[in-house]
This record gives C-alpha cells, sequence and structure tokens, in this order.
C-alpha cells in the first residue's frame, strides 16, 4: 500500500515523460510548422499564396538551422535533426515557389496597394 517504488514512479512520470523517438519528434514538428505556414499563407490573397509560403517554409528553414547550429547538432546522425528538418522546409518552400507567377504577383501587389 505504502510502496515507495510506486510513489517514485508516479513522480518521476509526471516529471519525465515517457521518452520519445527523435524522428517522431522531428517528424511531428516538421508537420506542424508546415501546416502553420500553409495557415498564414492562406491568410493572404489567393495569388500570393505560392509566395507567402515559399517565405514561411525559407524562415521555418533558417529558424532550424539556427536552432541547431545553436544547440551544436551533428550535420550526420543516426536520427533526424534539426538540419534535416531545415534541408525538409527549404526543398519544400523550393517546389512551393516553382507555382509562383510573376506577372499575377505583380498585377496582384499593383492592385492591392494604396495609392495616395
Amino acid at each position: 500500500m505504502f510502496d515507495s517504488d510506486t510513489n517514485r514512479s508516479d513522480t518521476n512520470r509526471r516529471r519525465d515523460p515517457e521518452p520519445t523517438d527523435p524522428n517522431n519528434r522531428a517528424l511531428v514538428r516538421f508537420a506542424m510548422l508546415t501546416g502553420l505556414s500553409l495557415l498564414l499563407a492562406s491568410l493572404w490573397p489567393p495569388q500570393l499564396f505560392p509566395v507567402m509560403l515559399a517565405g514561411f517554409l525559407f524562415i521555418n528553414a533558417m529558424t532550424s538551422a539556427l536552432v541547431a547550429a545553436l544547440r551544436r547538432q551533428p550535420f550526420l546522425a543516426d536520427h533526424l535533426t534539426r538540419w534535416d528538418e531545415g534541408a525538409a522546409f527549404y526543398v519544400t518552400g523550393f517546389i512551393a515557389s516553382l507555382f509562383i507567377d510573376p506577372a499575377v504577383v505583380e498585377e496582384t501587389l499593383k492592385t492591392t496597394t494604396i495609392m495616395g
């Protein structure tokens, strides 16, 4: 009834959550930030969606690289690191930038600017 191991395991369970796979954490982080980028890009006019998505994904790539550098994570590891996330964000942003039509973007920017 008063087993100290039981109390200790309950306390440790609250303090130290069950260890998770670093690959799962990286994939969840990538999915969440990509979803946030999609949400933020969807707030802009539809013609600017690819531009904004590519921009937000580039910001995610640079942020992931900065965090990886600050944490001194190795480039080549057995699991996914922030460097890998940054590369994935960069490639995804590049793919989004393939759908940018400069003429449509220029026309949209001309019509949405305030003339005064």
